[in-house]
């Protein structure tokens, strides 16, 4: 045997298949990502806008209506009225008829509150009663733009500002008079209710935004399952025809390019069975056309054999002839076995019997092979197939280290057993690496190449693995995996 792997590193083969098992996965969580994202974003980016949007509505619409009703208070106040009140007239009739009409203002258009300011901002009565006649409203001097374009004779709402309640109030003014005889203000203030109105339309934003991704995202699952599906379906068919597992056929599950992928799939699979099964049926025909005439000669050796027992010269010759006879023999045995592939029969059998007979079949080869299993290690298998596997591996290893170690042993690893053939030699060079599993493939002068791959496929119907490593002994290890 030859240089092999690093123990923990899978053969190119084994990477392929681990390559091709999920990527029905990856492509689910791409298809996920790319299509709930961009809608996550753009529900939040529509849901930040729209509560925006009627917020500024809603606000114009408190501002609207605070100047209506500033201009229906305005309009019931005498300008005269407004420069006759001084301070001290609180209890005058002018004062209390213009109270009046600020309370029943106040009343009727829902405000919280009505102010008149003279044109030099003094108050001039006050619904609240807050600032007294003739005192000055430092309140609205925020305001002063909105006055002066109240004076200019058009109701105006100010922004929206926060109380000392921490509640979002808003405030409109309108001239009392007109032109020139402008002689004051109104000013009246108003809760701005609506953002109760906002807090219950920011909730079903909320709440919409979630039901629509909730509902997308279901349908994101059921449409990635019906595409990836089928796709990683496919996938361990590409992953079984590429192990020549070629029986079981590739169903065409959609109708879509999905589906004629899966076609063309099955195609390749039924042709490449339809190869392997001719070039089973050659070999097996050119082993028994061979075999017949080898028949023949093995008897006119043993024939010669008997007539040259007097010259022991020429018997030399007659036993190299008998030995290049067997090996042909041998090699159309394996050549018969490899096309033939024997059904497996499988039963509970204990391993630790098993090692010591191929070690014993092993011959004179048996001297440097050691035997570790642990007791009691059983498994499900071929017993005759698997000694052939055995006997193959131990005599490849005895070939590689004629002088040892090789050893065979059987243990238990992550709740699977494992039997390994290890020896000392030098190993698998790194350009044969990938080559040693292929039929025909051999680095011996007279050998087929079949022992390695038929013993790969006969570990394969057990539905084992078998893999190359470093051996600890320096050399190569085979393992198989059950």
């Amino acid at each position: 045997m030859v240089q092999g792997f690093d123990k923990d590193t899978p053969t190119p083969r084994d990477t392929r298949a681990t390559k091709g098992i999920r990527p029905h996965k990856r492509l689910a969580r791409r298809l996920a990502v790319t299509t709930l994202l961009p809608v996550t974003i753009g529900i939040f980016i529509f849901g930040v806008l729209a509560e925006r949007r009627a917020q500024s509505l809603l606000e114009d619409e408190l501002g609207r209506r605070l100047a209506m009703s500033a201009v229906a208070i305005a309009v019931q106040i005498l300008p005269e009225q407004v420069e006759s009140l001084s301070a001290g007239d609180e209890s005058s009739r002018t004062f209390a008829n213009v109270h009046h009409k600020l309370v029943e203002g106040q009343s009727r258009f829902g405000l919280r509150r009505v102010l008149i300011l003279g044109k030099d901002l003094t108050s001039r009565g006050d619904s609240l009663g807050r600032v007294a006649l003739r005192s000055k409203a430092h309140e609205v001097s925020a305001d002063s733009l909105e006055i002066q374009v109240a004076e200019a004779g058009r109701p105006t709402a100010s922004p929206l500002f926060t109380g000392h309640d921490n509640l979002p109030y808003k405030r409109a003014y309108a001239a009392i008079g007109e032109g020139t005889a402008v002689a004051g203000i109104v000013m009246v203030e108003g809760n701005a209710t609506y953002y109760e109105t906002m807090r219950r339309f920011r909730h079903w934003l909320i709440l919409g935004g979630g039901v629509l991704l909730l509902i997308l995202s279901v349908a994101v699952v059921l449409v990635g399952q019906r595409m990836t599906g089928p796709i990683g379906r496919l996938a361990l068919a590409a992953d079984r025809i590429g192990r020549a597992e070629l029986n079981e056929p590739v169903l065409k599950e959609t109708n879509d390019e999905i589906g004629v992928l899966a076609e063309r799939f099955d195609e390749m699979r039924r042709a490449l069975a339809a190869r392997d099964e001719r070039m089973q049926m050659m070999l097996a025909g050119i082993a028994h056309e061979v075999r017949n005439p080898l028949g023949g000669l093995e008897l006119f050796v043993g024939l010669l054999r008997e007539g040259l027992q007097g010259q022991p010269e020429r018997l030399d010759e007659v036993k190299n002839l008998q030995r290049e006879v067997t090996y042909l023999g041998d090699v159309v045995t394996e050549f018969l076995d490899y096309a033939r592939r024997p059904v497996l029969t499988l039963h509970e059998m204990e391993l630790g019997p098993l090692l010591r007979e191929v070690k014993q079949v092993a011959g004179v080869e048996a001297q440097s092979i050691s035997v570790l299993a642990e007791k009691s290690i059983c498994v499900e298998a071929d017993e005759g197939q698997l000694r052939r596997v055995l006997l193959n591996l131990v005599r490849n290893a005895v070939q590689s280290a004629p002088h040892g170690p090789v050893v065979l042993e059987a243990k238990r690893t992550e709740g699977r057993v494992v039997i390994e053939v290890r020896d000392g030699g030098p190993g698998v060079p790194d350009e044969l690496k990938e080559k040693i599993f292929d039929p025909f493939f051999t680095t011996r002068q007279k050998g087929t190449g079949l022992g390695l791959a038929f013993a790969r496929d006969i570990v394969k119907e057990h539905k084992g693995s078998l893999t190359l490593h470093t051996a600890a002994e320096g050399g190569a290890c085979f393992r198989i995996t059950l």
